[in-house]
C-alpha cells in the first residue's frame, strides 16, 4: 500500500524541522503520523532520533526497537539502537546489535569503529585495539579511530605505539589539542620529560584553563625536580577545578615526598569528600598518617578500605605493616595470612610474613632468641618458595628488609647469606645480565659510581658520600651519583655540582639500572644497603665489575654481586671477617673523612631548654639519646644500677621517631628495670621530644655525661657531641657495630671510658658522676683530642688506592 499523500508531506515539514534542531515541534509532527499510520518506519525512527539528539535515551530506545521491529535490516535504525544501548549503559546489548549490523554489512566502518568504543567501554582494551586496527587498515586516515587506538594503547603501557598513532594524528590534524595532551602524557611514561612538558605548554596556550593538562604538566616537572613549578602547575589546575581527583592525589603525593605530611593529609582528605570510596587516596592517606605517627588512625584507614573491598590483599597487607610498626607483630602476621589466602602469590605479603618476626622492640632477652629462630624459619620457607618462581618475588625486593635484624646483637653472616643469595637469584631471573665495563686502561680515569638514598643531610652524607664526593682525586677518578631518594636539599645541590653525572628520580629499578649501564662504571659502591629499597634492588644485580658496601648500615649484605665492604680499621674486631658475606677493605683509623659540622642554630638558650624538657637544676644528666631499638632489654639494668650509686640523676632519653607505643614500651621496660632495684623510673629518667638539630644539639650541651648503647653503638651522634667535651662511657662488644665511640676515643687518645665489662660500664659511669677531678681531667682530654678525628685524609688516601687496585684487578 503507498503510504497517504499527506503523511509524506507532514513527514517533510517534521525533518525541515528537525533540521532546524527544533525538535519538541518535529516530534508532535512524527507522532501524529505514527496515530494514523502505527506501522510506517519513518516516524518511529525519526522521533527516536529526536529524543536520542535531546539526550532522552529510554524513550529512543522505546520508538527505535519499534522501528527494527519494522524494518529489521535498516542500517539507520540498527546503529541509532546500539547507541541508545550505550547511552543506556547496557554496553553488551549495544555490542551484539554492532554484530548483527556487521554480518550484515561488513564494510560498514562507522560500525565498526563504534565496535571498537563499545569494547574498550566493556573493558576488553585488546579487542578494542584489533577492532581500531580493521578500521585503520581500510581507512588509515580517519583521526577518531586512530586518536582512540592511541589512547588505549597507552593505557595498556604500549607507549611507543601510542606515540606513533599520537603524531599520525597530529600530521593530519595538527590542532587536535587532546592528541597533543595525550602525547605528553605517553612522553611523560617513557621518560621523556622536557618533550612532555612542551606538549602540556602548547595545550595551556591554547587553552589555559585545561584542568587535565595543568595537572599532568606538575607531575612532568615533578619528574623533572622542578618541585616549586610542579607545586605552583598543581595550585592552578585546582584553582579552576578545586576537587579535580588526579591533582588532589598527585599534589598530596608529591607534599609527602617531600615531608610536608599535614599539607598532604589536607589534599587526601579533600578528595574524599568527593570521593569517598577512592582507594588510591585511602592507600594514600594511611601512608601519610604513618609518617605523622598517627598509626591508629592510619589503621582505621585501611579498615575504611577494606569495607570497600573486602577482599583486597594489598590493604590487608598494609593492615600488617602498620602494625609491624606498632611492635604489633603476631597481629600484623594474622593480616599477612589473610592477605596470601586471597592471593596466595602475593609477593609482598610473603616477604612481610617473613620480616615481621623481627620486632622493633624487645621486652626481655629470651624474646630475642625466639624471635630470632622465627625469622630463621620464615626465611627458609621464603627461599623455598621463591625457588619455585623467583622472577614473581622481584618488584618485591627490598621493600622489606631485615633491618632490625642487625640490632639483635648476634653475628648475622648465616642468616644474611641466605637472604643475600635469595635476592640476587631473584634478580637475575627478572633482569639479564649487563655488560661489563673492562678494566680501565693504564692512565685512564676510573669510574665511580655511588648509589644512594641519602644525597642529602642524612648521617651517611656527613660519614662518608660528602667527603668522597669532595676528595676523590678527579685526574685518577669520574665520579656518577645515583640518588635513588626523593626528599632533596642543599647538599642534594652540592652533591650535584660535584658529578660528574648526577641521576635522580627514574621512575623504576629497569630505569635506575639503565641510567646506570649508560655510564659503564668501573666500581659501584653502595654506602647504605640494608636501608633503602632501590641500593638493594640494585645492589643485588652485577652492574659493575666490583661492587662495594659501606657502613651506612654496619652489617653484611649477604648478597654475592658485592664483592667488598669498607670497614673501619679501629673499629672491626680482629677475626671481623667471620662477620662478612663480603671481602673486607679495612680502611684506616674510622675509615671516613670527617669534617666538624658548623655551629648549629638554636631557638631557645639552654637554661629554657632545660627547663622546657625536664631536667632537673643540680642533677647528674646522662646524654642516652640514641634510637630506642639500639638498646637491649638484657642491659637495661645499667641504668638503675648507676641511679643507685649516683642518686640524683637523670638519664635522657630521646622519642622514637615512628609510632608512640614504641616509646611507651621501652619505658614499660625500664619501670621493670628501676623497680627491680627498688627505685622509681620516672624519678631518674626523661624522654626528650624529637628535637630540631639545634635544640638537640643544645640538649646534648645541657648534660655532663654521654651513655653509649650497649650492643650497637653511637658514631655520628658520637662525633656531634664531641663540640661539648662530654666524656663517653663505652662498652665494645664482639661486632663493629658495637665499636664506634670506642674506636673514636681511641683515635682522640681517651681510652679510660671505654669499659671491658657490664661492672665496668657501671663503675666508669659512677666514677665520671662522683669524682669532679676525674672527671675534668677526661674533659680536658676530649677537648685536646677530639681534633685527631677530624679531616683524617689517610682514610681517602687508602680508599683510592683501594679503588685503583680492585678496578684495575690487582687485588685488594
Amino acid at each position: 500500500m503507498n503510504a497517504r499523500p499527506d503523511a509524506t508531506r507532514l513527514i517533510e515539514q517534521g525533518k525541515a524541522l528537525h533540521r532546524q534542531r527544533r525538535l519538541s515541534e518535529a516530534t508532535a509532527i512524527y507522532k501524529a503520523v505514527m496515530a494514523s499510520e502505527p506501522r510506517r518506519f519513518e516516524p518511529h525512527y525519526l522521533t527516536a532520533l529526536a529524543h536520542y539528539q535531546q539526550g532522552n535515551a529510554p524513550e529512543a530506545l522505546r520508538h527505535v526497537s519499534r522501528a527494527v521491529e519494522l524494518a529489521p535490516d535498516s542500517a539507520e535504525a540498527l546503529a541509532l539502537l546500539a547507541g541508545t544501548q550505550l547511552a543506556l549503559d547496557r554496553p553488551a546489548d549495544a555490542l551484539a546489535t554492532c554484530d548483527h549490523i556487521l554480518a550484515r554489512a561488513p564494510g560498514d566502518l562507522e560500525t565498526a569503529y563504534n565496535r571498537g568504543v563499545i569494547l574498550a567501554k566493556l573493558d576488553r582494551i585488546d579487542e578494542a585495539i584489533t577492532q581500531y586496527g580493521d578500521v585503520l587498515r581500510r581507512r588509515p586516515d580517519l583521526v577518531p579511530v586512530r586518536f582512540n587506538r592511541g589512547t588505549l594503547l597507552a593505557q595498556c603501557g604500549r607507549h611507543d605505539e601510542a606515540l606513533a598513532d599520537f603524531d599520525r594524528v597530529l600530521a593530519t590534524a595538527p590542532d587536535h589539542l587532546d592528541a597533543v595532551k595525550n602525547r605528553g602524557v605517553v612522553l611523560a611514561k617513557l621518560g621523556r620529560h622536557t618533550d612532555a612538558l612542551a606538549s602540556f605548554d602548547l595545550v595551556l596556550t591554547a587553552r589555559r584553563d585545561d584542568v587535565d593538562a595543568l595537572s599532568n604538566r606538575g607531575s612532568t616537572l615533578r619528574a623533572l625536580d622542578r618541585v616549586d613549578e610542579a607545586m605552583a602547575s598543581y595550585e592552578k589546575a585546582l584553582a579552576v577545578n578545586p576537587s579535580h581527583a588526579n591533582t588532589l592525589l598527585n599534589y598530596g603525593n608529591l607534599l609527602y615526598d617531600v615531608a610536608r605530611y599535614d599539607a598532604a593529609l589536607d589534599l587526601y582528605d579533600r578528595l574524599l569528600v568527593g570521593a569517598p570510596n577512592d582507594i588510591s587516596a585511602l592507600a594514600a592517606r594511611r601512608n601519610v598518617l604513618v609518617r605523622l605517627n598517627r598509626h591508629e588512625e592510619a589503621i582505621e584507614t585501611v579498615d575504611r578500605s577494606l569495607s570497600i573491598r573486602p577482599q583486597d590483599a594489598d590493604a590487608l597487607y598494609y593492615r600488617g605493616v602498620v602494625l609491624d610498626e606498632l611492635n604489633r607483630g603476631d597481629e600484623a602476621l594474622a593480616c599477612y595470612d589473610q592477605a596470601l589466602a586471597i592471593d596466595p602469590n602475593h609477593a609482598l605479603a610473603k616477604l612481610g610474613r617473613c620480616m615481621s618476626a623481627l620486632p622493633i622492640l624487645y621486652m626481655d632477652e629470651p624474646e630475642i632468641a625466639r624471635r630470632r629462630q622465627d625469622y630463621a624459619q620464615r626465611l627458609e620457607a621464603l627461599r623455598r618458595d621463591v625457588e619455585q618462581a623467583p622472577a614473581a618475588f622481584a618488584d618485591a625486593v627490598g621493600v622489606r628488609q631485615p633491618f632490625y635484624l642487625a640490632y639483635q646483637g648476634h653475628n648475622d653472616h648465616d642468616l644474611q647469606a641466605s637472604y643475600g643469595a635469595m635476592c640476587c637469584k631473584i634478580m637475575a631471573a627478572r633482569y639479564p645480565s649487563a655488560s661489563m665495563a673492562p678494566p680501565p686502561a693504564a692512565g685512564e680515569p676510573i669510574r665511580v659510581g655511588i648509589v644512594s638514598d641519602f644525597f642529602r643531610n642524612h648521617t651517611v652524607w656527613k660519614l662518608m658520600i660528602k667527603s668522597w664526593l669532595d676528595r676523590l682525586d678527579r685526574s685518577r677518578f669520574r665520579v656518577f651519583g645515583y640518588d635513588t631518594g626523593a626528599p632533596a636539599d642543599d647538599q642534594t645541590r652540592a652533591a650535584q655540582a660535584l658529578c660528574e653525572r648526577f641521576v635522580r628520580g627514574q621512575p623504576t629499578i629497569e630505569a635506575w639500572r639503565q641510567a646506570i649501564i649508560a655510564d659503564a662504571p668501573h666500581v659501584l659502591i653502595y654506602p647504605d644497603i640494608g636501608m633503602s629499597i632501590p641500593a638493594l634492588a640494585l645492589a643485588a644485580q652485577r652492574l659493575a665489575p666490583v661492587q662495594c658496601a659501606a657502613m651506612g648500615h654496619p652489617d653484611t649484605t649477604g648478597l654475592t654481586t658485592v664483592d667488598h665492604f669498607f670497614t673501619s680499621d679501629l673499629m672491626e674486631p680482629a677475626g671481623g671477617e667471620a662477620h662478612y658475606t663480603e671481602r673486607l677493605a679495612r680502611l684506616p683509623n674510622l675509615s671516613f673523612y670527617y669534617e666538624p659540622q658548623p655551629a648549629a642554630e638554636q631557638s631557645i638558650d639552654r637554661d629554657e631548654l632545660a627547663q622546657r624538657i625536664g631536667l632537673r637544676p643540680g642533677a647528674m644528666l646522662f646524654w642516652c639519646a640514641q634510637s630506642l631499638f639500639k638498646y637491649l632489654p638484657q642491659y637495661d639494668e645499667v641504668f638503675p644500677r648507676i641511679a643507685r650509686e649516683v642518686g640524683d640523676c637523670q638519664f635522657v632519653f630521646i622519642r622514637y621517631h615512628g609510632a608512640e607505643r614504641i616509646t611507651d614500651l621501652f619505658l614499660e621496660r625500664l619501670d621493670r628495670a628501676f623497680a627491680a632495684h627498688g627505685l622509681v623510673a620516672r624519678d631518674h629518667c626523661t624522654v626528650l621530644p624529637r628535637l630540631q638539630f639545634g635544640d638537640f644539639f643544645a640538649a646534648i650541651g645541657c648534660c655532663q655525661i654521654i651513655l653509649d648503647s650497649i650492643g650497637w653503638s653511637g658514631c655520628n651522634s658520637t662525633l656531634e657531641a664531641l663540640p661539648h667535651d662530654l666524656p663517653n662511657v663505652t662498652w665494645p662488644g664482639p661486632l663493629m657495630r658495637s665499636r664506634h665511640t670506642a674506636a673514636i676515643l681511641t683515635m682522640m687518645g681517651v681510652t679510660d671510658t671505654i669499659a671491658d665489662s657490664l661492672e665496668g660500664y657501671v663503675a666508669t659511669a659512677v666514677r665520671l658522676a662522683r669524682d669532679p677531678a676525674w672527671y675534668a681531667e677526661v674533659k680536658a682530654r676530649m677537648a685536646a683530642g677530639k681534633s685527631r678525628v677530624y679531616r683524617d685524609d689517610a682514610a681517602i688516601t687508602a680508599l683510592q688506592d683501594f679503588l685503583d687496585r680492585a678496578a684495575r684487578g690487582l687485588g685488594s
